[in-house]
């Protein structure tokens, strides 16, 4: 299921035709990528794996970055819309300029298809100029089913604005781990660039078993 994709541009459709809800100031940018500098999580034999699969859910059903094309608008807006199917999502675009827009979302019991039902917030950034141009921020805390399966989504993924490059922020058992990929990891084999609070490391996988190698030495998993 590509939640996300959805997600990505669902929200930024309604982002242009100023949409918005939500009880919460949006994160900035600064906001949603600080997270991605202090994981807290320690990367080790024992979870190099878990990372690994994470990541692999988050990017299968994350929001891509097919929505980021948005309307930018110089006023904050507020409204609620209904999603495909039943149920609603409320976007408050509380943060807005010509060269940026922050929003916070609240999804719900929104259902894009049938038999497939979320609920939860999320933040978006975008900027189109300064320092932080092209840059690209969401964050989801979602809950739900699809297909009769538990559907819980929490993660974050950042777009640097001069590199291109996507990293994730997620989560196992509790802590957090950035990773990154290049494109390069699929079904628990190739190569992932992982930070954990133990320092940078980059992994490679061969059916799900493999090697680390980083800033404190070398493990195997």
């Amino acid at each position: 299921m590509r939640l996300g994709t959805w997600i990505g541009i669902g929200l930024f459709a309604a982002a242009g035709l100023g949409c918005g809800g939500g009880s919460s100031k949006p994160a900035s940018y600064a906001d949603i990528s600080a997270s991605f500098a202090h994981p807290t999580g320690t990367l080790a034999a024992t979870n190099a794996d878990a990372v690994a699969k994470a990541y692999q859910a988050s990017l299968s059903s994350g929001a891509g970055v097919g929505g980021r094309k948005l309307d930018q608008k110089v006023s904050a807006v507020v409204q609620t819309a209904a999603c495909a199917v039943s149920g609603s999502y409320t976007i408050n675009v509380a943060q807005a300029s010509s060269t940026a827009v922050s929003e916070s979302i609240t999804y719900n019991n929104c259902c894009q298809s049938a038999g497939c039902c979320y609920s939860g917030p999320a933040n978006v950034y975008y900027a189109s100029g300064g320092a932080a141009a092209g840059a690209f921020c969401e964050n989801f805390q979602l809950t739900g089913t699809c297909s009769g399966l538990p559907l819980s989504e929490s993660y974050s993924f950042c777009e640097d604005g001069t590199t291109g490059t996507i990293n994730y922020l997620v989560q196992v058992d509790g802590e957090s781990f950035a990773v990154s990929s290049g494109g390069s990891y699929s079904n628990g084999n190739g190569t992932l660039m992982i930070t954990g609070k133990n320092g940078a490391f980059s992994c490679t996988y061969t059916n799900d078993t493999g090697s680390c190698t980083g800033t404190t030495g070398t493990f195997t998993f």
